[in-house]
C-alpha cells in the first residue's frame, strides 16, 4: 500500500475517533477508540512496538510506538491541549533512529484533531544494522537489548504486583 494512501486513511480513522469522543480524555482512550477504527478500516497494525533504536549502525536500544500500522507507518498519540516544538522533534527523531520512512503525530487533545504528517529525510532501506556489544558501551551485562532493560522499573513491579494479585 502507498504510504499516502495509507496516512490519509490512519488519518480518517484518527478524526471519526476524534468526532465521537471529543476531547478531554487520556492517551490510552484515544489509542483504543483508533485502534477499533483502525480495525474498521480493516489496517493491520500493532500496539505499543518495541522497536530497536539505531545508532552508526548499531542497535543500542529499544523504543515504544503507539503504533505500528502496515509494517510502514508509526504513529504516536497525544493528548494535550497544544502539540509542542518538542513533541515533533521527539517524533521525528523516532522515525530517524528507527530507520522508519514515514509517521503520523495525532494529537485528540486540541479542540479539532490535530495530525502532522513526518517524514524521514534519513531513511535509509538498504542500511544494516548489527547490534551492540557490552564491551562496546562499557557495560557488564550480556543482555543489553531485553526488553526489561528498557521498560521503567515502576512498570515491571506493576506487572509483577498485577500477575501476583491474579493468583
Amino acid at each position: 500500500m502507498v504510504n499516502n494512501d495509507l496516512t490519509y486513511r490512519i488519518n480518517g480513522c484518527a478524526m471519526t475517533a476524534h468526532r465521537k469522543l471529543g476531547r478531554g480524555f487520556r492517551e490510552y482512550v484515544y489509542c483504543r477508540a483508533l485502534a477499533i477504527e483502525l480495525g474498521y478500516e480493516n489496517l493491520l497494525f500493532e500496539r505499543e512496538v518495541w522497536l530497536p533504536i539505531h545508532y552508526d549502525g548499531f542497535r543500542i536500544a529499544a523504543r515504544r510506538v503507539d503504533f505500528l500500522v502496515d509494517k510502514a507507518v508509526t504513529v504516536e498519540v497525544k493528548a494535550k491541549s497544544q502539540l509542542t516544538n518538542e513533541d515533533k522533534s521527539q517524533a521525528i527523531n523516532t522515525l530517524e533512529r528507527l530507520n522508519v520512512k514515514c509517521g503520523l503525530l495525532l494529537n485528540f487533545g486540541a479542540l479539532a484533531l490535530e495530525f502532522h504528517h513526518l517524514f524521514n529525510n534519513k531513511y535509509d532501506p538498504t542500511k544494516v544494522f548489527e547490534d551492540i556489544t557490552p564491551a562496546l558501551v562499557g557495560e557488564p551485562s550480556d543482555d543489553l537489548l531485553e526488553l526489561r532493560n528498557y521498560i521503567p522499573d515502576w512498570v515491571i513491579n506493576k506487572m509483577q504486583y498485577d500477575k501476583f494479585k491474579k493468583k
